[in-house]
């Protein structure tokens, strides 16, 4: 493939790919306390986790993909009683963090129970291997699998992680200049300010999507077919 034309590839489905998410998990655990070098821990091992896994796809990634579809796809019975289960659970979940809405203080941040090195450094591997679920990363590994060196493979994938995970990376680049730095400060600042209401809109949207999961099984026993068919 031509150098250019991998390049441009690479900034495209990275874009596409782009992921707010790790910074979401990173600015929290900060402020909850979790050390630096355990944040960079987990930069680390998702990047490494998701070069990886971009290295074992190879030139299988079609086949990846087909298995991937047939894994999620589910009979219809066992698909509904699974939705329901899982609208249930997650039901159960929204209204126990609503009736414990008041139990913590906003500006009182825990420590997350996997805030530890083993703890972050897994989570950052599961970062990693979610990678799979994105589509843009298939798009990537295509151009991966045209490359010879396996070098040359593990920076297409790093140079795609580094531009879908640009949040998360500004995060880290701003901790290089100490945790007591004015960036990394205001990220705190702002974790702490929107503990509460970030709280609210999780339970919120456990609770959209049991209600989505219940309609959409309803929807089968009145029609046939899910939504979206």
């Amino acid at each position: 493939m031509n150098p250019l034309a991998a390049i441009g590839g690479i900034i495209g489905f990275g874009i596409a790919g782009l992921d707010p998410f790790g910074a979401l998990v990173v600015v929290p655990a900060l402020a909850a306390g979790v050390r630096r070098r355990v944040i960079l821990l987990f930069f680390g091992t998702a990047w490494l986790a998701t070069v990886l896994t971009g290295i074992v796809l190879g030139e299988s990634v079609q086949h990846v993909a087909a298995w991937l579809r047939n894994l999620f796809t589910v009979p219809d019975p066992a698909r509904l009683t699974m939705q329901l289960v899982l609208a249930a659970c997650l039901g159960l979940w929204a209204a126990y963090r609503w009736a414990h809405r008041n139990d913590t203080k906003p500006e009182r941040t825990k420590m997350p129970r996997l805030a530890g090195p083993i703890g972050m450094s897994l989570m950052g591997i599961f970062w990693g291997v979610s990678a799979l679920t994105d589509p843009s990363f298939f798009g990537v590994a295509t151009i991966g699998a045209s490359m010879q060196s396996m070098l040359a493979v593990a920076a297409v994938f790093t140079g795609w992680f580094l531009i879908s995970q640009a949040p998360l990376c500004l995060v880290v680049l701003a901790l290089a200049a100490g945790r007591d730095s004015r960036p990394v400060q205001r990220a705190i600042g702002f974790a702490r300010r929107t503990a509460r209401p970030a709280a609210y809109v999780m339970t919120a949207l456990l609770a959209a999507a049991s209600l989505f999961l219940i309609l959409n099984g309803a929807t089968y026993l009145a029609t046939g077919t899910y939504w979206p068919g």
